[in-house]
Order: structure tokens, then sequence, then C-alpha cells
């Protein structure tokens, strides 16, 4: 069964423990937490006490972790270009471990001199993380997002490719590639037994004036039970 989880992004201006209540009352199987400075987990002050606290919040609510998610940050591409990702996202994947997430997400970005450059920069950047990530049980998960290297279903699939590590899989941001053009089953095909955790939005319109939406809000135009029936 597929399960459905929150991005804790979405209630950021929340404190984490009523957000964990809340999203168990209202029977959702699990949350992505934000990781980041202003973010509800902040992984250079968090301790093992607060992580522990954390976990007894997760139980009573009866929630796991899907994901978690950097926030407030820089993308990958611009954060290596700066010296500062393999200690950041080796942190976010520690604090994966103390609560149990399968995934540490990333956003790929892109680096003002080329995406060759980027890409480059990726290639070089992930394999230790990727290493790392794999003798703690943790996978990293590319999210596509528009107005970054990795946008279409292809580029995610070839980096995957390219990187050779299992542990390197794609957080299907279907909407995201819906409004560059990429169909959803096609999309959900191509990527295939890469996807691992997936993102959608409501969204009228496609780039660059889509307007994105709460699902099912007025005016929604995201084929939803095709993408769901695409998942299988």
């Amino acid at each position: 069964m597929i399960g459905i989880s929150y991005h804790s992004g979405g209630l950021v201006d929340r404190p984490l423990p009523w957000v964990i209540e809340h999203l168990g009352s209202l029977g959702y199987d699990a949350i992505e937490i934000v990781c980041g400075p202003r973010a509800h987990l902040k992984p250079d002050e968090a301790t093992d006490a607060d992580l522990a606290r954390v976990r007894r919040w997760l139980a009573d609510a009866g929630l796991r972790v899907a994901a978690i998610n950097p926030y407030t940050v820089k993308p990958l591409a611009p954060m290596a270009a700066e010296g500062n990702a393999i200690d950041f996202f080796r942190r976010l994947i520690d604090v994966a471990v103390a609560l149990d997430a399968p995934l540490v997400n990333f956003l790929p970005g892109r680096l003002p001199e080329s995406d060759a450059a980027g890409w480059r920069l990726l290639l070089e950047t992930l394999p230790p993380l990727l290493e790392y990530a794999a003798t703690h049980g943790i996978a990293l998960a590319i999210h596509n997002h528009e107005d970054h290297i990795l946008d279409t279903p292809d580029k995610v699939r070839q980096i995957i490719d390219q990187c050779g590590f299992p542990n390197l899989v794609s957080l299907c941001d279907i909407t995201n590639f819906w409004i560059l053009g990429s169909e959803v089953r096609w999309s959900v095909e191509r990527l295939g037994p890469h996807i691992r955790h997936c993102h959608v939005k409501g969204v009228r319109g496609r780039f660059p004036r889509q307007q994105f939406l709460i699902p099912g809000e007025e005016g929604d135009e995201f084929p939803f039970r095709e993408f769901a029936g695409a998942l299988g």
C-alpha cells in the first residue's frame, strides 16, 4: 500500500510537536520533516536528546518519517560549490538514522557557469555522500524541480545511471515534471523502480505561468487519477 505523508514545510509556522500530533489526528501515515536554519529541525543544533523527543512524539501520533528534507538552504550544486555540502548532508543522514527515516532528499540546483558545470559537480559530490548513506541504510532522493539542472525524467534517470549507486533514487515530484510537459504516465514509467517517494501538488497552467494549488482546489488541472493509476 502507498502511504500518504505531509511535507512539514507547509506548516513551518507551527511547532513540530503540534504538527506531528495534528497530522496523526488526521490519519496521515508519515511526515516529511524539514531541516535547516529556519525549519522544524535545525541539524547543527539538534542533540541526541532532541531527536529522542521527536521519536516519542512520532510514536505517540502513530507517524513514521517518510524523508528528511533540507529547507531554507541552498540546493546541492551551489552548496557544493561553496564547500559546505558534504558536512551538511552527512548531518542530515545522521538525523535520518536517528529518526528511522529511509530517505534524505535534495534539490539539485544549478550553477551560473553552465548546467554542464553543475552536473559535473553533482557527479563529484554525490558518490562520497552515497557511500556514507549506504553504510547507514539511507538513500538520497533527487527532487526534480523547474529551473534546476535535473528537471525531467530523462535527466534524473541519466544521473542515476551515471552515479551507479543503488541508493540514489527519485523523489518523483510529478507536478514539477507535468508543468514542464512530461506527461504523467510516461514520467512514472521512465523512472520506474527508481521512484522511492513522490510529491504531488495541484496546479493551474504550465511553466512558466503555473500557479500551484491545494490538490483538488477549484481550477486544479493536475490529472490525479492518471497519476494514481500509473503508480499502480
